[in-house]
């Protein structure tokens, strides 16, 4: 048998470049599709509470069905599975798109996200195998670049087509752009070559581990609506956990496991997907935050938050090439510490924004902040996939995103819940310190504004006047002080990162025998 080439050909780069523009796609309905709540809401006469569900759902079902998918991929094929995925995904765009009533976009959005979770393990593993071993780093890196593009576009693209046409386009463009993709994948990808022997897929394992992630995640996204306290909470939760664990318990007794167990004592792959636990948190964590730092504190426009955000996002899809390149010269260790520590730099210079920082500061710390996430990102989803054994990428692909979109949950979750429970005691002590006697009403009054999304003073009409711009001074504070503790928690999860890529991660230089080879032409 001939060495595989190291180059890599047309047909491969038509394959990763019609990949490229899928994840380009995904990265633009997750920043756009917050812009459509609002006209949504007066289309349609639907409260903000309820919209959520637009993109919780979309995330819930991705995170549950990611596993199942990936076992999917490896008994039908990998391409196979992606296109089925897309037209899923492109029926849920339709169907949200069209849809008048509030469970009609919901359901759209479920779709749109059980046709991500079947396509997304095995999008990463065609990724990976189209490149010989020495430039994969530099495909991973561009295929992360169009994620970064999609990103920074996001915002931007949203508020012109809402504003040319309207906002259902924005889920109309995913279905010609899924078209082309799947033609090109039709006329350039490689045959699937299935497995003559089919092992059954354990659906009920399955159906357990998806419900379990379900009932968790939508639990600790009702925290903050019903208090850490309540008794649904706790029950929610712990009925999560039982399923998910009643999945594994049942998963040890199969003949053919839905997650190998040989994959759970593999260091460099569990040191990766931890990692990208974390980092993942401190991703979402920047995006929120900040997102309404700029917006209720520094007081920029939605549109004008989103132009800011560039610069974050912008670097994340220029410099992931970069990330790329030093992973092929200098194996994946190096950059993974480097993209950690950066973040870590990044998170712990936003602990020190005020009520007055300049755009000059916030620029630069998005932008380090954007680097350092970038060549992290390329290097350590190489990093994962050099890992493992070819006949497991789709698997260990589905757990790696599982635990990455978990982690985006949970930032949501904690970030909000930690600002409002750190603000509320900064605000009283702050009105305590002054003198100011507050009625107890005033005082629930003022310390359930810390938890709105905007801070404006039609929300302090129970105030004196005269008190009022103080009042919002002390808001402002106060957000910015659990702000701050926010991105001192996501300066420990960077380091934390640092750690696990010191403890687990090897050089994975290019190596001379390798598992992966190049898809053939």
């Amino acid at each position: 048998m001939s060495a595989p080439s190291s180059t890599i050909s047309l047909r491969s780069w038509m394959v990763l470049i019609s990949i490229g523009v899928l994840i380009f796609l995904l990265n633009i309905d997750y920043t756009a599709v917050n812009l459509t709540l609002v006209p949504i809401a007066e289309e349609i006469k639907a409260d903000l509470s309820s919209l959520q569900w637009l993109l919780s759902a979309y995330v819930l079902v991705w995170a549950a069905f990611v596993i199942p998918a990936g076992r999917i991929a490896d008994l039908y094929g990998k391409r196979n599975t992606l296109i089925v995925g897309l037209i899923l995904f492109m029926g849920g765009s339709c169907l949200t798109g069209y849809g008048h009533s509030l469970e009609i976009l919901i359901f759209g959005r479920v779709l749109q996200g059980l046709g991500a979770a079947i396509f997304s393990a095995p999008a990463w593993a065609i990724i990976f195998t189209s490149a010989p071993p020495e430039k994969q780093g530099f495909v991973m890196g561009i295929i992360l670049s169009f994620a970064g593009f999609g990103l920074a576009a996001g915002p931007t693209l949203a508020g012109l087509i809402i504003e040319e046409a309207n906002w259902r386009w924005i889920f109309y463009i995913n279905i010609p752009l899924g078209l082309l993709i799947i033609a090109i994948l039709q006329l350039y990808g490689t045959k699937d070559i299935l497995p003559k022997v089919k092992q059954k897929i354990d659906y009920v394992s399955a159906l357990l581990l998806a419900s379990g992630l379900c009932i968790f995640v939508y639990t600790l996204n009702e925290i903050e609506i019903l208090g850490i306290d309540s008794f649904r909470i706790w029950a929610g939760l712990s009925l999560g956990a039982l399923l998910i664990g009643s999945c594994f318990l049942r998963d040890r007794t199969q003949k053919i496991r839905m997650i190998p167990p040989h994959l759970l004592g593999n260091k460099p792959y569990m040191a990766a997907s931890v990692g990208e636990f974390f980092m993942a948190i401190n991703f979402s964590l920047i995006l929120v935050m900040m997102g309404l730092y700029l917006q209720n504190t520094l007081h920029y426009s939605s549109y004008e938050t989103g132009l800011i955000f560039i610069s974050m996002t912008i670097s994340m899809g220029l410099l992931s090439p970069i990330g790329g390149k030093m992973i092929d010269a200098f194996g994946i260790k190096s950059p993974m510490i480097f993209g950690s520590l950066l973040s870590a730099i990044a998170l712990g210079l936003m602990a020190f924004l005020k009520v007055d920082s300049s755009l000059y500061f916030v620029l630069t710390v998005l932008f380090i902040a954007g680097t350092g996430l970038g060549v992290y990102f390329t290097s350590c989803n190489t990093a994962m996939m050099r890992a493992v054994p070819e006949e497991d990428l789709n698997v260990a692909s589905g757990v790696y995103m599982m635990l990455m979109m978990i982690g985006n949950t949970l930032s949501v979750v904690l970030s909000t819940s930690f600002v409002v429970f750190f603000g509320q005691s900064h605000l009283l002590e702050s009105a305590q310190k002054s003198g100011l006697a507050l009625s107890p009403q005033q005082q629930q009054d003022l310390v359930g504004i810390i938890s709105k999304v905007e801070h404006s003073a039609s929300q302090l009409k129970v105030f004196p006047v005269e008190q009022v711009p103080q009042l919002l001074s002390w808001i402002d504070e106060a957000f910015v002080y659990g702000l701050s503790l926010n991105m001192m928690f996501g300066c420990g999860f960077a380091l934390v990162a640092t750690g696990l890529t010191i403890w687990g991660i090897e050089t994975f230089k290019a190596p001379v025998s390798v598992k992966h080879v190049p898809m053939a032409i």
